[in-house]
């Protein structure tokens, strides 16, 4: 499994316009800031996370994306690498009342939404279930 955050940001990278001014307004990811650690944790936990995700909802400035309760360590983890290479957008984590409580993520950022929707397909779309072909 590629690094998903190289992919997504390769991706982006070829829609960024190239004059200066506004390539700076544009979101993009700086993947030197990641360390091999990191690069190897990634895609792992996309995976464990991919199995937790219940919706994404759309905001005037990103999505916001909900989870199992259960999820939160795994998602704390993976925030903390994502926002490594994305630092312009604002990461919002909150979890309601246990038991049941809903665990929700805000991304968002100026101009950002495209961005964001690419960078978080693939942790939204679901696994063939168990016997499926892959």
């Amino acid at each position: 499994m590629k690094l998903l955050t190289a992919l997504l940001c390769f991706v982006a990278s070829v829609f960024a316009p190239s004059a200066p001014a506004a390539a700076e307004e544009r979101v993009h990811c700086n993947l030197s800031v990641l360390s091999k650690a990191d690069r190897a944790r990634d895609p792992q936990l996309v995976a464990v996370l991919r199995d937790e995700f219940l919706e994404r909802r759309e905001l005037d400035d990103g999505y916001a994306y909900r989870f199992r309760p259960g999820a939160l360590r795994d998602l704390g983890e993976w925030l903390a690498i994502v926002v490594k290479c994305c630092q312009p957008l604002s990461y919002t984590v909150s979890l309601e009342p246990q038991p049941g409580g809903n665990l929700w993520v805000r991304i968002t950022g100026h101009d950002a939404k495209e961005f964001i929707d690419l960078e978080f397909t693939a942790l939204t779309q679901k696994r063939p279930a168990h016997g499926a072909a892959e």
